[in-house]
């Protein structure tokens, strides 16, 4: 079995995989103080509640966009599971071409999403990765990586509107469909929010789709709030949000040693 590893700046999410099947799926919350072994202790009591037997991990890979936090994360794994971890950086094959001025600082995360929705949909494509970010990219029908945009994302947005604010309220941010004319302090917030980012995405989407190799493009969502800042969206936009995990166990059977 392989252990995948997405460590993002909120949560830690973590996927099984038997071969191509997605076994179990889970998140730890990131705290900067914890120690290598207290995420181990979390790491595995998650294993255990998923009748998940450590001794059948036979390899992991980690993406992570939190550097202070990615060796703790690594010692955790090894303390657990006992294999070493391929860590997604510099080096690692892709399977695309990264057409940007500084290819390291692509984080781990995005080129999981690129090369599984590549893998999946085929090029070109817009991949939106909604989580305490947003982040939308473009890859042409050539399988080259254009670039992108990062955005707030959508729950941060909120609350720094409530924290920045003195009578701006606490709101919920889920629910039915929104006007495009609030007629409360909270329903100006939920319309400013919920269908400025769709407009956003939609925006993008316009201005990538247009861009020469671009036509035709498929956009895919992915990430914890895409199904918030995507379905008010008039753009098509499929939901997968195991793509990230998906892309991790691509990275890793184009990059595991050969024995």
């Amino acid at each position: 079995m392989l252990l995948a590893v997405d460590l993002g700046n909120s949560n830690i999410s973590l996927g099984i995989f038997r071969g191509e099947t997605l076994l179990m799926k889970g998140k730890i919350s990131v705290r900067t103080r914890r120690s290598a072994d207290e995420y181990a202790a979390v790491l595995y009591d998650l294993l255990r509640m998923n009748r998940i037997a450590r001794e059948e991990i036979r390899g992991c890979i980690l993406s992570s966009v939190v550097p202070e936090l990615t060796g703790l994360v690594e010692e955790a794994v090894r303390t657990v599971a006992g294999v070493p971890v391929l860590r997604v950086g510099p080096g690692i094959r892709t399977g695309f071409r990264i057409r940007i001025d500084d290819p390291s600082q692509l984080g781990g995360d995005l080129v999981a999403d690129t090369l599984a929705a590549l893998t999946e949909y085929g090029p070109p494509i817009v991949v939106i990765d909604a989580g305490t970010v947003t982040t939308i990219i473009a890859v042409d029908k050539d399988r080259t990586y254009l670039g992108g945009c990062i955005l707030p994302g959508i729950r941060a947005s909120a609350q720094m509107l409530k924290e920045t604010t003195a009578l701006l309220p606490s709101i919920e941010l889920g629910g039915g469909e929104e006007a495009c004319l609030g007629r409360s302090s909270a329903g100006a917030m939920r319309c400013g929010l919920l269908l400025g980012s769709a407009m956003m995405v939609d925006g993008f989407i316009g201005r990538y789709t247009a861009l020469s190799g671009m036509a035709g493009a498929v956009c895919v969502a992915t990430g914890g709030s895409a199904p918030l800042v995507t379905a008010r969206c008039e753009k098509p936009v499929r939901q997968d949000p195991e793509l990230t995990l998906k892309g991790l166990r691509y990275l890793y059977e184009a990059n595991r040693p050969r024995r």
